[in-house]
């Protein structure tokens, strides 16, 4: 089968994961690759048509198969892509943002930590995307790729750099220090709570001093948690859209099953959203009171 087609099955699919396609992508990788970088550059170039086609996948795989190919050339085009501001992340590839591309991040970086320090400390980028990116560098310690000891340092600069304004880019800093032991970041984070800038619902002090107890065995710890791209359908395994699959839904007909994507770009007749979307800041449709992003919407399908 042509690349191309294969990349096009994979942009079409519904139902299970496709273990048989993605395992024959993996196989020809060379040929692969091109063809992947390619999505993410027209993404980067123009990413319109990719934010009005929500029933797309394949720049999905294109993230993860990169990564588990440990693409050094798709970390630059994934810090441009990524640091545009607003929901665009969200809108682009859903909850991948804080499910996985801290992991993809850090396994295309090849151990370089420039790209992820400059989504973290770009003011106009999402703050979760800030946050994701914090364990990326997180990874890269449990990884081995970089010292505990630098990364740290890195992270205690943070506390005078970010502008002190709550966000989930503090949250995100006190849960990445709590992950790599926070002895020597106590007092910065004691006045990071005490400024309320942390949301102690995401993580409470008591966390961090539990963290800071554990010592240099925090971080040992983390590893259960922080890890590269290695097995796909794990990877990708907590989309609703395949545990749907597993579970028995009924199953919706693609609307172009197995078409061949044009040669030059990866681009179908858009298909706009019919509802309004629910923001992660806004109250959840559910009635519970809670924000959407700490609610239902905190798992939610990856094509929304």
């Amino acid at each position: 089968m042509e690349m191309q087609e294969l990349l096009a099955r994979l942009d079409q699919h519904e139902g299970s994961f496709p273990h048989a396609l993605v395992e024959e992508i993996i196989g020809r990788r060379e040929e692969a690759t091109p063809r992947l970088l390619e999505v993410l550059e027209d993404i980067d170039r123009n990413p319109e048509p990719w934010l009005a086609d929500h029933g797309r996948m394949i720049h999905i795989y294109a993230l993860y198969l990169l990564a588990f190919f440990r693409e050094t050339r798709a970390y630059p085009l994934l810090v441009r892509i990524f640091s545009r501001p607003g929901e665009f992340p969200f809108e682009l590839v859903g909850d991948v943002v804080t499910e996985s591309l801290g992991r993809i991040l850090a396994s295309v970086s090849d151990g370089e930590i420039k790209g992820m320090a400059a989504l973290i400390e770009n003011e106009q980028a999402n703050e979760w995307v800030r946050w994701v990116a914090m364990t990326g560098l997180v990874t890269l310690v449990v990884t081995g790729q970089r010292t505990r000891e630098e990364i740290m340092a890195y992270f205690l600069q943070l506390f005078h750099h970010l502008e002190r304004k709550p966000g989930m880019q503090w949250t995100g800093l006190a849960h990445a220090c709590a992950d790599l032991g926070p002895q020597e970041a106590i007092t910065k984070l004691r006045r990071a709570y005490a400024d309320d800038l942390v949301d102690p619902g995401s993580i409470h002090w008591r966390d961090i001093e539990r963290a800071l107890e554990l010592g240099q065995f925090a971080w040992e710890q983390a590893q259960r948690r922080h890890s590269l791209i290695t097995d796909l359908a794990r990877a990708m395994g907590w989309m609703q859209c395949f545990r749907k699959a597993e579970r028995g839904y009924p199953r919706q007909a693609a609307s172009q099953p197995d078409l061949p994507l044009p040669s030059s770009v990866y681009a179908t007749t858009p298909v706009r959203r019919t509802t309004p979307k629910i923001g992660r800041n806004e109250p959840c449709p559910c009635g519970s009171g809670k924000k959407s992003k700490k609610c239902c919407g905190a798992n939610t399908a990856v094509l929304n």
